[in-house]
């Protein structure tokens, strides 16, 4: 499909992304998922109030090698960064689902940060795992007691504790 044929279907959900010229099916996020972006972007939210920025989930990327358009799970822009239609967050999160592999979403987080995106975190909710995808960092498995935190966000820093307990709510 072309790039056009992309942008002309309808916004509906499932939600679709386009990576070289083939239209994909974002996994439905289960219930792990969404209340780990839902507390994550309630967060993001606080930070913003105080530092600037803009957030959201869901949000079109457009990848600047020209290979497609991608929708990160959630996502920040840094104060002064563009975070209008299809622009490139300065931090990507992925939440695997029950349906996706690592393996996949590690392809993505890494097409992002080709893509000019400072930061992506790849939380597994099932293994309850953070990877880190910043600077010389790629696939970096936190330590369970090491805090989710980049240099996008100065001063954010979310324990990992805190993203376990925001499942069983």
């Amino acid at each position: 499909m072309s790039e056009a044929g992309y942008l002309a279907l309808p916004e509906e959900k499932p939600y679709l992304e386009y990576v070289d010229g083939v239209v994909l099916q974002k996994p439905m996020g289960d219930e792990f998922h969404g209340r780990l972006v839902g507390f994550l972007d309630y967060l993001m939210y606080g930070y913003k109030l105080v530092h600037g920025g803009d957030l959201g989930p869901e949000r079109r990327v457009r990848l600047l090698d020209g290979s497609g358009f991608r929708l990160p799970g959630t996502a920040y822009w840094a104060p002064g960064r563009p975070s209008g239609s299809d622009s490139t967050p300065s931090l990507a999160i992925e939440v695997r689902s029950s349906d996706q592999t690592m393996t996949e979403l590690r392809r993505k987080c890494r097409s992002f940060r080709a893509n000019g995106v400072a930061c992506c975190w790849l939380i597994d909710p099932y293994a309850r795992t953070v990877e880190v995808f910043e600077a010389d960092r790629d696939a970096e498995q936190l330590a369970a007691d090491v805090a989710l935190e980049t240099a996008v966000m100065p001063g954010f820093s979310v324990p990992q504790a805190d993203l376990w307990a925001a499942m069983e709510r």
